[in-house]
This record gives C-alpha cells, structure tokens and sequence, in this order.
C-alpha cells in the first residue's frame, strides 16, 4: 500500500542511482491516497531511467552500513546522496550530500515544492512520505551519482520499496522489534523484510543471531526468485582495542580494515557494506574504479554518532557546571538485540568485572523495556529515568512516562536504586553527583531521540 503511492517518485526520478537500506520506525496513520501520487505530481524530473538499486532491511545495523557505503563512494570520488530515518536533531539532517546535511534555505524551499504539491492535489501525504519526497526530489535536482535511501516500517509495504529494478537487496541483522506492526515471531518479521527482495535481483544477508530468521530469508529469496543469494561472514578482529579487522570479498580473499565505529556489531555491518561495493564495482562498469584502497579509507573515514559513543567529561562539566570526573557513554540501543550489543561491549571494555552503571534512560513507548531491563540491569546498578522531547515532525511519537519506566525496572530488579528526573540536565547532574562518589560509569540510552536531546543539550555539531 505505501509502496504504490511512492511509485511515481520513481517514475520521476528516474535519473538517480539508489542504494536504499530500510529502517524501522512508525510512520504514523496511514492516509487514503497511495504515496507515490505526491512524485506523479511533481514532474519536471529526468524520463532517462538508470537504476542501481540496493535496498535492504533489518532491525540493527542499516544506518551504519549505509554509512560504511557514503563513505566508500565518497573516498571513490563519486557524488552521493543520502537519506536515514529518523532524523538526528532536525529532519533537514536526514537528507545529505556528500555527507553533509542539506542547507535551512534549500531545505525550506524544497519543503515548500513538496507540500505545496501535496495541498493543491489532497494528496494527504503523511511527514514521512513529505520529507521522503523532498530528499530524492533534491537528489535529482543535485544530480548525485548514487543515493543510499534508508527507508521506513519494515520492508514488504514500506512506502520506499518502489525499486523495480534492483541490483541487489541487503537483509541486515533481524530482531524482535516494532512488533505490532510486523508480526510477533521472528519468521513474520523476516517475511516482511523479505518484501524488499526482487525477482531476477540479488539478495545479500547479513549474519542472522536466530536461524529461524536465517532461514525464512533464504526460503523467501528462492520463491521471489533471486538471482543470487549470497550469505555475509562477519568481519573478524585482528585487534580489537585498535579496531583492526578482517573480512571477505565475494571471491573469498580477505582485506584488512579499521573499524572506527565500536561494539562487535560493526563487525557484520562492515563487512555487509564491503560485500554490496565490492559487487556494485564487479557488476557495474560505472563503479569498476572503487579500489581496495578506496575501501579501506572509506571503512576508515565512517562517521556515526550516538551509536557506542563516548563523550568527553570535560564537555559535561562546562555544561553541567560542576566537575565531572568520567566520560559518559552514550547509544541508541531501543531493542532487546541492540541492548545487547550495548551491555556485552560494556562487559568486554572493563572485562566482566561487575561494575556499578549509572543509567540514565528514556524510551519510545510501544518498546518492550521489560526485556531491556533484563538484558541491562545489575543488582548494584543506578536508574535514573526521564522523558524525551516531542520530536519534530513525528507527532506520532510518544516517550514513556519516567515514572513507568520506573515500576518496570523495580519489577525486574526489585532493589535496584531509581530516581526520577525533571529534565535531562537534572539527570546527568543526579547520576554524576552519584558517580562521583561512588564510582562506576555512566550510560545514557533507550532512543535515538533522547541521544538528540544530549547533543542539543551540550551543543555537540554532529554535521561536522
């Protein structure tokens, strides 16, 4: 159903090269037109059709593989554009050029194009379809060499799954997650990302943590009738405190690489954007010059923030205007999957030795925090919870009351140390005052719309 609607985007932008690496997030109310009327719409845009398409699905790891494959292109020397979902601190962030976001006077101007399209033909486009529109529209107008659009809500009737002719799908690690939308059992929710599969395409598949997910996958991809199903190896630490690695190309011979990005999961999601270049420059000739070279340095140069990310403790005293005296670690992790990855690299970092953790959390309601929880909390662990605030352009979006959070935590560890804060400088201000004392190590997690709140709150430029 979404994906008609942004047909005619397709139709029209017919001129721009995608890699698309989808996304989970709700896109709100569905509206009774189909998206792409909004593009049938817009017209003035290239007939000429060329298509690389690389489009994919998963539950962790799609924005920092699109990243890993920006940067690569970028060291290649070719123009990209990219679009991720959600937005970091503005939704004008989630559309780039060359890795930086699009200008405020651009952004308004185009936006206006758009919504003005929309109103004329009540077309009732939601902001996600709007701001979707608006990103490829500028692609077009930039006339960028390859786009790497991360879509949507799952995968199958995601409103950017509209690529008739696909290079190749990418399936990154699956999950338990947006569980209301996608079905309650992993195979459901891998038959919904398998929609972005196409017939004649080939379909590259991550390292799966469930074979159930594994092999619905494969089953999916030989009834679509896929091409080609090729199956990732994760990356292997040479060194890991140096984020030495190495991994495959697709004829099975190895490139050693630095992983910039922290966490074991970097490992597969590095490892699935070398394997999406290094068949893009095997199968078509526009990309036959992205060297082994260009690979590395791309690897290399990889910027994403708030994934597994340390904060210098002297940004936080001059915020908070009292001595911090540890860095504060921050992530994204809203799942039980990502939680994970957050607590086994706070266990390897100081070698599973039990370590008091300030929390401070906040989180999207609909999450299954009970499961956090459990993965999270230590019994001689500190919770700090509080809200997140409303974020713009999704009003779909809602936090959990702090309080909640709270009830929840004492019902999984029922001793645990809580407390619940006005704001998020009230919280950083209780947990450091608490660390200071008592020691341990500060994390700040549950949504990548509470990490926005930290940035704007210690004016950290991530656009730079």
């Amino acid at each position: 159903m979404y994906a008609c609607k942004l047909r005619y985007l397709v139709l029209l932008l017919n001129e721009l090269k995608f890699f698309c690496i989808p996304k989970l997030y709700s896109i709100g109310e569905s509206n009774k037109y189909q998206p792409d009327h909004l593009i049938r719409n817009l017209g003035g845009l290239d007939d000429d059709q060329f298509y690389v398409n690389v489009i994919g699905a998963g539950t962790n790891g799609k924005g920092s593989t699109s990243a890993y494959i920006d940067s690569i292109l970028l060291q290649s020397g070719y123009k990209t554009g990219r679009f991720n979902s959600p937005h970091l601190l503005e939704p004008r962030d989630s559309i780039r050029i060359n890795g930086l976001p699009i200008s405020k006077e651009d952004f308004l101007k185009t936006s206006e194009i758009i919504t003005n399209v929309n109103s004329t033909n009540n077309l009732e486009s939601s902001p996600f379809e709007i701001l979707t529109a608006i990103s490829l529209y500028w692609f077009d107008k930039q006339q960028v060499d390859v786009s790497i659009v991360e879509v949507g809500l799952g995968g199958r009737l995601d409103a950017t799954n509209v690529f008739d002719n696909v290079l190749s799908s990418i399936i990154t690690s699956l999950g338990m997650d947006h569980t209301n939308f996608l079905g309650d059992n992993i195979e459901s929710i891998a038959k919904e990302k398998a929609g972005i599969m196409k017939k004649n395409g080939n379909v590259i598949i991550a390292p799966q943590i469930e074979e159930k997910a594994l092999d619905t996958l494969k089953r999916c991809a030989e009834e679509v009738g896929c091409a080609k199903i090729l199956l990732v190896d994760g990356a292997k630490w040479e060194q890991e405190r140096s984020g030495l690695a190495s991994t495959k190309f697709l004829d099975n011979t190895y490139i050693k690489i630095n992983i910039p990005l922290p966490g074991d999961i970097q490992l597969e999601n590095s490892a699935t954007a070398i394997f999406a270049i290094d068949l893009l420059r095997k199968t078509e000739k526009k990309f036959a010059n992205i060297t082994n070279k260009d690979i590395i340095v791309g690897i290399e140069s990889t910027k994403w923030p708030g994934r597994l990310q340390w904060i210098d403790a002297s940004i936080l005293s001059n915020v908070l205007e009292f001595s911090v005296t540890s860095n504060l670690l921050i992530d994204g992790a809203h799942n039980p999957q990502a939680v994970k990855s957050l607590r086994t690299f706070i266990d390897k970092q100081y070698e599973n030795k039990l370590i008091k953790i300030h929390w401070i959390f906040a989180a999207t309601k609909g999450k299954n925090i009970t499961e956090i929880f459990e993965i999270l909390l230590n019994d001689n662990d500190l919770l700090t919870a509080v809200d997140f605030s409303q974020v713009e352009g999704m009003p779909w979006i809602s936090c959990y009351d702090p309080k909640e959070i709270i009830k929840v935590a004492r019902d999984v560890k029922e001793n645990i140390d809580t407390f619940v804060a006005e704001n998020l400088r009230e919280a950083l201000y209780h947990a450091y005052t608490k660390c200071n004392k008592e020691g341990g190590l500060v994390v700040l997690c549950g949504s990548l719309y509470f990490i926005s709140d930290l940035f704007r709150l210690l004016q950290i430029d991530v656009y730079n």
